[in-house]
């Protein structure tokens, strides 16, 4: 952390990108946040949520996904963005869990969800000893909202790199699970997708084995897809 070095992010800002770290797991300092390069960092009382709280985080996903819409992405004469963001709802223990809102303007409100939505999200309790349900549920939650996200803004140009950065617990895959985890790429980039294929990825949302590599490998692989 004391060094001064290249890093994904600082590879985008030479590039001319806004570079973002959206953390609504973050309630203290993140001075670490310079090392990496990032020219801003939305934490948790950044992002400002004024509705119901969900869990040990506080905030649901789809609520920071709108919310850096409203303050970043749809800002007029901007440079591109490249955004970190920590997912916080598949984290454990997976409840309360949100509801998914489909009117995500109405997120952004202090009272973003039906009286009976709530009561029946806050009516989940976790099963400690299998919290595989959960879990399941969580993970379904999020695709919803990054598929919800992506069909309201369709005619953007983005790329989007969604990935798994550890296993589930063992209380979900049990002992002796493998460390490895799915990389999903989402654009509408017809080239980057054709240089990801070339490289043995596939189309669709289920993993497939064997797996491609370790994670230190897919930077490279990546920065090679995205060209020039």
């Amino acid at each position: 952390m004391t060094q001064q070095r290249d890093t994904v992010v600082t590879n985008f800002a030479r590039r001319g990108y806004r570079t973002l770290a959206v953390m609504p797991g973050l309630w203290y300092p993140w001075p670490e946040g310079r090392f990496y390069g990032f020219e801003h960092s939305y934490n948790g009382p950044g992002l400002a949520y004024p509705g119901p709280s969900f869990g040990w985080w506080d905030m649901p996903d789809q609520y920071t996904l709108a919310r850096l819409d409203q303050v970043e992405v749809s800002t007029r004469d901007r440079a591109p963005l490249f955004v970190f963001f920590p997912t916080v709802s598949t984290h454990t223990p997976f409840s309360p869990l949100a509801p998914y809102q489909p009117d995500w303007e109405r997120v952004l409100t202090d009272t973003p969800f039906d009286a009976a939505d709530l009561e029946k999200a806050y009516a989940s309790e976790p099963d400690w000893f299998d919290l595989r349900p959960a879990y399941v549920d969580a993970v379904e939650y999020a695709y919803k909202v990054l598929a919800g996200y992506v069909e309201r803004r369709a005619t953007r140009d983005y790329v989007m790199i969604l990935i798994g950065d550890h296993q589930p617990p063992a209380v979900v895959t049990g002992t002796g699970a493998p460390w490895d985890v799915p990389v999903h790429v989402v654009t509408n980039r017809a080239a980057i997708l054709d240089g990801l294929r070339a490289r043995g990825f596939t189309s669709g949302l289920t993993p497939r084995r064997p797996r491609l590599g370790k994670m230190h490998e897919l930077l490279p692989v990546l920065l090679d897809a995205f060209g020039r």
